[in-house]
C-alpha cells in the first residue's frame, strides 16, 4: 500500500497520543508536592526533558526499524520473540483495550455534563451504549485506511490545541500574577521530598509518543520523518505543558493550583465566563476521542506484525485490498474495548497492568543500547545525540517507576498474572513462528 502519511500527520498523531486528559488534572497533584512557582515549572521541564530521553531513544530504534508493529520489533531484534510476545500480548489484553475504555468512559461521562438529558453517566447502560457507539464510529472511520483515521485525529489535535491556546492566552490577559501568592505548605515539606512524587505524576502525563512506530510504513519516507514527528512531537507537547502551567499559576497561584481538582474549571469560567465549565468539558471530551483515535489508528498494526511472524492468527496480517485497513484487527480491538467498557473494575485492571508496561520501556532502553553493541553496522538514518545519555536516563527512570510501585501488592500481582497467562499461551504460537 502506499504511504500516506505526512510529517505533520505523523507529529499530530505524536502529539495526540500524550495531551490527553492529563493536562486538566494532574497539575494540581503536581502543586500540591512543591513550595513554589519556578519549583513546579522546573519539575514539569525535567518531564519533557525525560520524555525527549524516552523520544530520541523511540527516534533512532524508528528509522532503523521503520516495520508495523514498531516497539514490538524493537525488543524482537534485540531480545527475541518471547519478550516481544509478551508485550503485545500484554497491550492487547489489557494496556490499551483496558487504557482506551477508561478513556470512554471519561469521554462519556463528560458528554453527560454537556447533555445531561440524553446521555446517561459511563457507568450505567445507556452510558455503555454510547461508548458502544463511539467505538463503532471511530473503528469505521479508521477502515477507510490510516490516512482518513489520521485527518480526523488532526481534527480533534487541532480543536485541543485551540482550546488549550484560549485558555492560556485568556488567563495570562487576566489582571495579577498568581505565581507570588503565598504557598501552601507541601506535604514533604521540602522541594527535595517532594520532587520524587511530583515527577512521578508529571511522568504519567507525557507518555505516548510511541503510537507513530506501531504505523511505520505508513508515514512517508519513515526512515527520515518518523524520528522527526517523535521529536518535533514531544517538543510541541512540553511547550504546550509549560505554557498551561504558566496560566494556571498566574491565574491561581501555588495556592490556588495545589490539590484543587476542579481548578481548569474555575480558569475556564474566570476566562470564558459563565460559559466557560461547558466550554472545557467540550474540550475534554474532544481530547478524549483524540487520544482514543491514535490508539484506534495505531494500535491494530501490532497485531498484524505478530500474525505476520506466526505469533497471531494469520488471518489478522490481511489488509482492506482498497483502504490497507486492518479490518479483523480493528474489530477484535473494538470488541475488548467494549468489553472493558462494560466491566466495573476495567479502569483498576488497567491501571494495575501499566505497571507490567514500564518492564518494556526499561526493555527498550536497554534494546537501544544493546543493538548499537551487537550490531554496529545496522544503518541508522537518526542516531540518539549524545549517545548513550538518552536511552541511560530513559532506563533509570523506567527502573524507578517500577521500584516506586513494588509497594503496591495488588498492582504487582495483577500485572504479574497477566504476563504469566501470556508465558503460558506462548507455547501455543511458538510452532507457527518456526
Amino acid at each position: 500500500m502506499p504511504r500516506k502519511l505526512s510529517l505533520f500527520d505523523a507529529t499530530m498523531m505524536v502529539m495526540g497520543g500524550i495531551i490527553g486528559m492529563g493536562l486538566f488534572f494532574r497539575p494540581a497533584a503536581v502543586a500540591a508536592e512543591l513550595p513554589s512557582g519556578p519549583a513546579i515549572l522546573l519539575v514539569w521541564a525535567l518531564g519533557g526533558l525525560v520524555a525527549m530521553c524516552g523520544a530520541l531513544t523511540f527516534a533512532e530504534l524508528g528509522g532503523t526499524f521503520p516495520k508495523e508493529g514498531g516497539w514490538y520489533v524493537f525488543l524482537r531484534e534485540a531480545f527475541g520473540r518471547f519478550p516481544a510476545f509478551l508485550f503485545a500480548w500484554v497491550v492487547l489484553f489489557a494496556i490499551s483495550t483496558g487504557s482506551m475504555a477508561v478513556v470512554l468512559g471519561f469521554c462519556v461521562d463528560r458528554l453527560h455534563e454537556l447533555f445531561p438529558d440524553l446521555i446517561q453517566p459511563a457507568a450505567s447502560a445507556g452510558g455503555r451504549a454510547v461508548g458502544g457507539l463511539i467505538i463503532a464510529a471511530i473503528t469505521g472511520i479508521s477502515m477507510f485506511g490510516v490516512k482518513v483515521g489520521a485527518r480526523f485525529q488532526n481534527g480533534c489535535m487541532l480543536v485541543k490545541l485551540l482550546a488549550i491556546a484560549a485558555l492560556v492566552v485568556g488567563a495570562l490577559a487576566l489582571a495579577g500574577s498568581g505565581v507570588a501568592s503565598a504557598p501552601p505548605a507541601p506535604k514533604s515539606g521540602s522541594l527535595a521530598g517532594g520532587l520524587a512524587p511530583a515527577l512521578l505524576a508529571v511522568f504519567f502525563t507525557y507518555g505516548g509518543w510511541q503510537m507513530v512506530c506501531y504505523i511505520a510504513p505508513q508515514v512517508r519516507d519513515p526512515e527520515r520523518n518518523l524520528p522527526r514527528a517523535i521529536v518535533l512531537g514531544v517538543l510541541g507537547v512540553v511547550a504546550v505543558y509549560l505554557a498551561a502551567n504558566i496560566g494556571y499559576l498566574h491565574v491561581l497561584g501555588v495556592a490556588g493550583l495545589a490539590g484543587n481538582e476542579g481548578f481548569a474549571t474555575q480558569i475556564a469560567v474566570q476566562v470564558f465566563g459563565p460559559s466557560g465549565s461547558r466550554v472545557l468539558i467540550a474540550a475534554m471530551a474532544v481530547s478524549a476521542i483524540g487520544l482514543y483515535t491514535v490508539n484506534v489508528i495505531a494500535t491494530p498494526w501490532l497485531y498484524v506484525a505478530m500474525a505476520r511472524e506466526g505469533l497471531f492468527f494469520k488471518r489478522f496480517e490481511r489488509l482492506h485490498p482498497k483502504t490497507g485497513a486492518p479490518i479483523l484487527a480493528l474489530c477484535l480491538q473494538a470488541l475488548l474495548t467494549f468489553g472493558y467498557l462494560s466491566w466495573k473494575d476495567a479502569s483498576t485492571l488497567a491501571d494495575s497492568v501499566v505497571f507490567s508496561e514500564w518492564i518494556f520501556h526499561a526493555l527498550v532502553a536497554l534494546a537501544l543500547i544493546l543493538l548499537r553493541w551487537r550490531r554496529p553496522a545496522l544503518p541508522r538514518p537518526f542516531k540518539s545525540p549524545l549517545y548513550p545519555l538518552a536511552p541511560l536516563v530513559y532506563l533509570a527512570i523506567a527502573l524507578y517507576v517500577l521500584v516506586g510501585n513494588l509497594t503496591d501488592l495488588t498492582r504487582v500481582s495483577q500485572a504479574a498474572a497477566v504476563l504469566a497467562v501470556g508465558a503460558l499461551i506462548f507455547p501455543l504460537w511458538r510452532p507457527r513462528s518456526t
